[in-house]
């Protein structure tokens, strides 16, 4: 139930302190009588039904009106009662606000649920809406997590006279039917559970034992969280599950909620139900974990999304998403009123009949508009989209009219404005929707406005981001030559030949100091970053040949590219693009030759840090292919003779599996190496490469599990299959757990793979250490191992002399271990100096000789330095020969 109250202007009031409590024993015995009055225990209340009230209490009239709004929500059925639940919303009429701190603790201090008859209860009383007159309109303001909804905002007239989605106050003639709604309506989902027996009963929602758990339940929640936690709607038990006996059940509120708060009601749940006979564990309660919740966006559970308004002087709308218990913004349409102005200004220029005199009027409004908000609207990415398509507007106007050194200059002035440093994330937030062009859009106004500028000598044009340069050609027997240079560090230059300028036109060239930095490289077009200034340079007539020279920015970046932005690229979202343009390397600049005009810049890589590191790791991890395949072809010649004793066959088992997982994650080495790195097959072989590089380490873990197992534990005996299991699980059930984690917590932000190679990612989420630590863990325990080993092997016993065959083998094994571990442990060190000095050639061309051998080392060391495999290859050999 929630209450509408309305007040008169205040008059003259005699009596006051009498008048005030006989109104507030009014609205108690009102508040009963309705309740009496309002009998729903036959459920024959129907949907929209009114009726209206006059009560008189000693020298005070209080007119009373009910209203069920909204449709009859069925809660249970039984075999002889349906339980609904109502809201009723409740109309008041009371002298003056005097009254209303009165009403609000009223109804605060009523005892609910309120038990009206045997099958009546209330579950809540709220204010909602307070209404005042207000000379020829009522003025009706929303209390506290209530507002009126957008339809009622601007069907009628909200107070502040702004459009919005949401307010907490409109004007109104007549206020009869109208009430606040709750801002946000959320349902909880819980569940506990409780040391009973479960039944089969309690899947029969007919049965008395269903129907007996659920009534007791139900009012122990609703007591426990009436105090508790405010805004409570209903509560409803869903279902019961086994596992003991486990609850499911359901709140819905418009209040503010917290796990302290649920904590509390939980707790008074389990003290209640205890009382009824019913042992609840007080540490299984679930589902409120998680909850996002504060002051601006309300309650919400995981994956929630609610649409709210913006803030003030901002027009749109924000919607937000509950992620990990915080309300993340997904989309912000939220502009700037004074730009949303100049927009609706700007569109109707299109049927305007003078835009001429319109134009730049409004083109200095809005270079106003932006140097003095500037903080707002860079800050804003919708604001910022706004602006652009202002200037589209302003461009496309400017077809048919000739612009003046104002108008160019203003334009450019709200161009520098919102390309500024302080405007990167907002065009960051505009560029990840790969749909909007707005970046491209923004370029192309430019180039288009300034195509329609005019000039009969020289005008130049300064900002800390753009400079500009205009002239008219008057003489072409002389080429155009222009240079720029920003803050003496970086310059470009563009040059006409003669020949091109026989018209003798106005060229207008434009250097944007950082504008590369919202330009974005659409779905890796190239492999490269902008390493210079942006040129844009317009004629009025055709231009077939321009060159262009660029001072790089990073000199160490290598492999430069000539490119223009290409506004039709990518469905016309636009692109960097590098045809009919060759480039030319002049020491520290970069001069490129082309047979078009746009805007131009350079593209270049970083500098490989090791050019024969290429060359080495193919020649390499070709030999290493060829070793392990051979390793393996050689185990499967001498399998059935070296296997006498359990140890030689889980040994042989391990470097078997050894070599296959190497030569499979070289395989898929070479596979990444040859895709695209921001693809999904980049991100199939780093996993599969991942996996299978873990697997060569686990295996090493075996054979040293193995060793010790063997010479430490030697009472301890396994059988095979036992052995074998731990072997499998330990070799390639490890390795998938932490690869199928990796990609899990990482892939779903696209940060599981580097954005130049299909490997683990270092900068972003360190998910390489996916592989680092669990190897250099294994190489510890290994090393360790082996330690202990060698020691107690130098004190054998003459004991342990009659097993000299299984010796012989853990002496193989043990040189195995004592020679590939440091040999990993090595490769894959000078692996992660790679990340802490990469442009350090020596530490690459190690780690590059290292890791393409290893499986050379796998095949010598782990094969055939075994002497019965020398032996028995030997015996082979000498066998083959005396047959021939």
């Amino acid at each position: 139930m929630s209450s509408f109250f309305n007040f008169p202007p205040s008059g003259d009031r005699e009596d006051r302190d009498h008048t005030h409590e006989m109104a507030m024993h009014a609205v108690n015995l009102y508040s009963i009588i309705l309740l009496l009055l309002v009998n729903f225990s036959q459920a024959q209340v129907l949907h929209g039904y009114e009726d209206q009230y006059n009560l008189t209490v000693g020298s005070t009239s209080v007119n009373h009106e009910y209203q069920i709004h909204a449709p009859l929500r069925q809660k249970r059925e039984a075999t002889s009662l349906q339980e609904y639940v109502i809201d009723i919303e409740v109309f008041v009429t009371i002298p003056d606000e005097s009254y209303l701190d009165g009403l609000k603790q009223f109804l605060k201090k009523i005892p609910y649920p309120l038990n009206v008859e045997q099958n009546v209860n209330v579950t809540d009383g709220v204010l909602t809406t307070t209404c005042t007159q207000n000379g020829e309109y009522t003025q009706c303001e929303c209390e506290k997590d209530y507002a009126w909804s957008s339809t009622i905002c601007n069907k009628y007239r909200s107070c502040s006279g702004e459009y919005a989605i949401t307010c907490d106050c409109i004007q109104v003639a007549s206020p009869d039917g109208l009430y606040c709604l709750a801002k946000s309506f959320f349902v909880l989902k819980m569940s506990f559970s409780m040391d009973k027996e479960f039944v089969p009963a309690l899947n029969n929602i007919s049965s008395p034992e269903y129907n007996q758990y659920k009534s007791d339940i139900e009012e122990a929640i609703i007591q426990s969280y009436s105090g508790t936690v405010m805004g409570i709607q209903t509560v409803a038990v869903t279902g019961f599950r086994s596992g003991s006996v486990i609850v499911d059940y359901e709140i819905a509120t418009t209040g503010t909620l917290s796990s302290s708060i649920l904590q509390a009601g939980n707790n008074k749940i389990t003290s209640s139900l205890l009382e009824k006979g019913y042992n609840v564990n007080a540490a299984s309660f679930t589902g409120f974990q998680g909850l996002c919740n504060n002051s601006d966006y309300g309650v919400g559970q995981d994956l929630d999304i609610i649409k709210t308004a913006c803030p003030a002087q901002q027009i749109g709308n924000i919607n937000v998403q509950c992620k990990n218990g915080e309300w993340c913004i997904i989309e912000n349409t939220c502009v700037l009123k004074e730009i949303n102005n100049i927009l609706s200004n700007a569109q109707n220029l299109t049927n305007s009949p003078e835009p001429v005199t319109e134009l730049p009027i409004l083109i200095e409004q809005l270079n106003n508009t932006s140097t003095v908000f500037k903080n707002n609207i860079t800050s804003s990415a919708a604001t910022i989209s706004s602006v652009v398509d202002i200037l589209t507007i302003f461009s496309n106007t400017a077809k048919n009219v000739t612009i003046t050194e104002a108008e160019l200059g203003g334009f450019i002035g709200t161009v520098n404005n919102i390309i500024g440093s302080e405007s990167i994330k907002s065009w960051d937030a505009l560029n990840n929707q790969n749909a909007d062009s707005t970046s491209s859009r923004l370029l192309q106004s430019v180039e288009l406005f300034a195509t329609s500028f005019s000039t009969n000598s020289f005008f130049k044009l300064e900002t800390n981001n753009i400079k500009l340069n205009a002239i008219k050609i008057t003489n072409n027997d002389i080429a155009y030559n222009e240079s720029f240079k920003f803050n003496n560090t970086v310059h470009g230059s563009v040059s006409i030949p003669s020949s091109e300028l026989s018209t003798l036109p106005v060229i207008v060239s434009i250097a944007y100091l950082n504008i590369s930095d919202i330009l974005p490289l659409r779905n890796n077009t190239t492999k490269g970053k902008v390493n210079g200034i942006v040129l844009t340079t317009v004629v009025n007539s055709v231009i077939k040949k321009v060159s262009l020279d660029f001072e790089m920015k990073n000199t160490f970046l290598d492999k430069p590219e000539c490119v223009f932005w290409n506004f039709t690229l990518f469905n016309n979202t636009g692109s960097w693009d590098t045809s009919g343009c060759t480039s030319v390397i002049l020491g520290n600049n970069v001069r490129c030759q082309c047979e078009h005009l746009t805007s131009f810049s350079i593209l270049m890589s970083p500098k490989d840090p090791c050019k024969i590191c290429t060359y080495i790791t193919y020649i390499g991890l070709g030999i290493s292919i060829g070793s392990l395949v051979l390793c393996l072809l050689i185990e499967a010649i001498v399998w059935h003779s070296v296997n006498k004793n359990k140890t030689s066959y889980i040994r042989h088992v391990s470097i078997v599996n050894l070599a296959l997982s190497l030569l499979i994650a070289d395989i898929w080495f070479i596979i990444g190496a040859a895709i695209n790195a921001n693809t999904a097959a980049c991100s199939a072989a780093t996993f599969f490469t991942h996996f299978f590089y873990l697997a060569l380490f686990f295996w090493m873990l075996t054979l040293a599990i193995l060793l010790f197992f063997r010479v430490i534990l030697v009472f301890k005996d396994l059988g095979k299959s036992q052995m074998l299991a731990i072997a499998f699980c330990l070799g390639y059930g490890c390795p998938l757990i932490i690869a199928v984690i990796s990609v899990a917590v990482t892939a779903p932000k696209s940060n599981y793979t580097r954005t130049d190679a299909c490997w683990l990612n270092w900068d972003n989420t360190m998910v390489l250490l996916a592989f680092v630590i669990p190897a250099l863990v294994i190489i510890t325990i290994n090393l360790i191992i082996l330690i202990v080993v060698i020691v107690k092997m130098l004190r054998r016993t003459i004991g342990d002399m009659s097993r000299a065959e299984e010796t012989s083998t853990l002496k193989v094994v043990a040189r195995c271990i004592a020679i590939l571990t440091p040999f990993l442990g090595l490769t894959w060190g000078f692996g992660i100096g790679t990340l802490l000095a990469p442009d350090n050639e020596g530490i690459h061309v190690v780690f590059t000789v290292l890791n393409a051998f290893q499986g050379f080392f796998v095949l010598v060391f782990g094969t055939l330095l075994d002497s019965k495999v020398g032996f028995i290859i030997f015996f082979n050999i000498i066998k083959r020969v005396l047959r021939n």
